[in-house]
This record gives structure tokens, C-alpha cells and sequence, in this order.
């Protein structure tokens, strides 16, 4: 978030992208980037303008009706109340003026997690005198590069994660030995417990999907509509959690109550030899200082997919952004299927690998696992993942 301390390293920032400057806008929340660098406490109910200037102080154009909500705002940094829409374009093209300026916006829409200023407020922008240019790198840097004690948290939280899913796998395999009834909702409420007692954080559900629920991507089962967990068929158990105020982890394991079909074990190898050339194909371009892309690693992973002729079958990108600000992050993801994101992997930037074939109404098959980039590595979370389909 902005903070006098944060400050100079967005200036800094600034100054390597050749930039004079960010210009954030909102509306009532719209603007989720804005929202994280300003922070919750500090957007109104009218338009506001933030600019973040190369050199100087930031400047805050606010609503008259908005302006007692900002007392957040540091008495050192700029403020200017606007009440007609006239004064705050005049306001606006006075500090814009033959600048180069970044904006949250993704040319041709070609990344909608990073197109958040609105068409109409883009072309009144463009009527100023001034070099508008997509903010996309200053959000991976100032917003999605971990830190050394989120790195830890988030190995923390992967590492427990793998445990409780294990445990989860021997749970289940345990009662279905036992003849005891199990359903999918058991095992989520299993799960949830397993975290309160690791002391982890979630968002929503677990996700436990068994047969041909596991091809239903938005699947959530619930206590009165859920499968009972037999023989024959695969189980996808897609779980995340956090430390309180750390980085997310998030995994998917597989298992076949009872020996797999002959179409269940070839899918699984599949998606786990997708998975580990997307990981291999990062790994050896980071290790040898050679530039990488989320679409370089989805493309890897979708090529083993292609080839053993499951690509009609690709539901999704192969990974999501994960940061400070969520488990679906505002840094590159592994992504050339739904997205031009053509930002660089650089150090600090995590995210999830997690390919799939899914055919519905059968079966669904995922492998899950997390990555982040350090200088010249990749560490891959939990450090000892799913190899084998488990067998209950």
C-alpha cells in the first residue's frame, strides 16, 4: 500500500520505466488496483484521481463530498477538492501536461484483471496532452513481488496444506475400509477443521469433487447435495489456505477410490507430465537468466495436453497470479489460453501451476502446485508434491 515509508520505492519505480509519473482512478471501489495501492479506508463515493508523481508529492483529487473520508492522507502530500467536473479536468490537464503516465488499463483488453479504468475515463484522459501507458509493470512490482518473510509464510502454509491433504486421503481411506458412509461434504468439513486446528485462513470451501463432479470447475458441494464417495471413480481435492496476514497456498490432489480405469491413470499422467514441463521449462529459463512468460509456461504445459489429444478438453490457463493481496493475485499468471499477459516471471512473483482435462459428465483430472521466482531459481511448493495418483 502507498505509505510515506512505501513512497520512495514506487518512485524509484517510476524512474526505471521512464515514467513521470502514476495516475490512478476510482469510483466507488471499482478500481481493485487502485483500492490496493490506496488502501480500503480512502475511496469515496465520487471519481477520484490519485497521481504518484516520478518527482514531488502525490496529489489527490477528491470529491468536496468525499474530502473528510481522507484523513488518511498525509498532511505533506497534495490535496485538491473538486466540486464540478470542469475544475477537475482543468486540475487534471494542468499536472498532466506532456508527461508520460501510467494507467490501469490492458490495451485491447488483453488483460482484464489489469483493464480497470473505464472506456469513458480513458478517452476524456486522452484529450490532455500527455503520454498515457498501461501501468502493468509497476503493479507486478509494487504490488505482487513476495517478500522474504511472505516466501517463508507461504512455504509455512504449503507445507502444512500437503499434510492436512495427505491426512485428508488416509482419512477417507480409513472409513471407506471401515464400510462407514463418506461424501464429499465430510471430507470438506474435515478440511476445514484440519486448518482451524493449524491455525490457517481460507477463503470460501474446500474444493471436493468425486466421478464426474470433478469436471464441474464451480462445483461446491453442499450437506444436502453432495456425492456419496464409492469405488470406480476419481477424487480432486482442491485446497488453500494461509497464515493470518501471510501469502496463500494453494494445491490440488488426486485420488482413485479403488484401482483406476485404464482412462483415469493415463489422464493422471497426462497432467502430471503437463505440470512438470510447464515447472522444467521455467526452471531451466530462470536458472539461465533468460527472460520467461506466463504464456511461455501455460504453453508448455499445454502441449504434453495437445499431443496425447486432450486439448479439446482444456477448461482453463494453466495458473493464477497469488499475492499479498489474494489467491488470485494482481501479478502475471501462467496464461496464454485466456489472456495476452505478456509480462515477465521476474523475482519475487508466485503463482499456481495447476493443468487439467476435464471432460464433462465423466471425469476430471488436476494437478496442483505453487511456484515463486527467486533470482536465479524457482522453488516449487510443497517441496515434496503429488508424483503418483493415490490409490485408496
Amino acid at each position: 500500500m502507498l505509505t510515506v515509508e512505501t513512497f520512495p520505492k514506487l518512485q524509484v519505480l517510476l524512474a526505471e520505466h521512464n515514467l513521470d509519473g502514476w495516475l490512478l482512478f476510482d469510483f466507488r471501489g471499482s478500481n481493485p488496483i487502485a483500492r490496493a495501492v490506496l488502501g480500503d479506508g480512502i475511496i469515496g463515493t465520487r471519481r477520484v484521481y490519485v497521481l504518484i508523481p516520478r518527482s514531488g508529492v502525490p496529489l489527490a483529487l477528491i470529491h468536496e463530498i468525499d474530502a473528510e473520508l481522507w484523513n488518511a492522507w498525509p498532511d505533506e502530500w497534495g490535496k485538491s477538492v473538486w466540486v464540478a467536473e470542469r475544475s477537475l479536468h482543468q486540475v487534471l490537464a494542468f499536472h498532466l501536461q506532456g508527461l508520460r503516465v501510467a494507467v490501469d488499463t490492458s490495451p485491447r483488453g488483453a488483460s482484464p484483471y489489469l483493464d480497470c479504468v473505464p472506456a469513458g475515463a480513458f478517452e476524456q484522459l486522452k484529450q490532455i496532452d500527455c503520454k498515457l501507458l498501461p501501468s502493468v509493470d509497476l503493479v507486478t512490482r509494487f504490488l505482487s513481488v513476495w517478500t522474504t518473510e511472505e516466501c517463508d509464510s507461504h512455504e509455512r502454509a504449503a507445507a502444512k496444506l500437503a499434510e492436512i491433504a495427505e491426512d485428508t486421503m488416509r482419512r477417507v481411506r480409513v472409513a471407506l475400509a471401515a464400510g462407514a458412509p463418506v461424501t464429499e461434504y465430510d471430507v470438506i468439513r474435515a478440511i476445514r477443521q484440519a486448518f482451524d486446528q493449524a491455525g490457517l485462513e481460507t477463503e470460501g470451501t474446500p474444493s471436493v469433487c468425486f466421478g464426474a463432479n470433478a469436471a464441474r470447475n464451480h462445483y461446491r458441494p453442499t450437506e444436502s447435495g453432495c456425492a456419496r464417495i464409492v469405488p470406480g471413480e476419481v477424487l480432486l481435492v482442491d485446497l488453500w489456505a494461509k497464515e493470518p496476514g501471510g501469502i496463500y497456498a494453494d494445491q490440488t490432489w488426486m485420488a482413485s477410490i479403488g484401482p483406476p480405469s485404464e482412462r483415469d491413470a493415463a489422464l493422471w499422467t497426462v497432467v502430471r507430465d503437463a505440470r512438470d514441463a510447464a515447472l522444467g521449462l521455467l526452471i531451466e529459463r530462470v536458472r539461465n537468466r533468460k527472460p520467461v512468460t506466463g504464456a511461455d509456461v501455460d504453453w508448455a504445459a499445454r502441449r504434453v495436453i495437445a499431443e496425447a489429444g486432450w486439448e479439446g478438453h482444456i477448461a482453463s490457463r494453466t495458473g493464477h497470479s497469488i499475492d499479498r493481496f489474494g489467491l488470485h493475485g494482481f501479478g502475471p499468471p501462467i496464461d496464454g489460453t485466456e489472456t495476452r499477459d505478456e509480462r515477465l516471471l521476474i523475482p519475487g512473483v508466485g503463482f499456481s501451476v495447476e493443468p487439467g482435462i476435464y471432460i464433462k459428465g465423466q471425469t476430471g483430472v488436476r494437478s496442483e502446485v505453487n511456484a515463486y521466482v527467486t533470482a536465479n531459481d524457482v522453488v516449487v511448493t510443497p517441496r515434496s508434491y503429488q508424483k503418483y495418483l493415490t490409490i485408496i
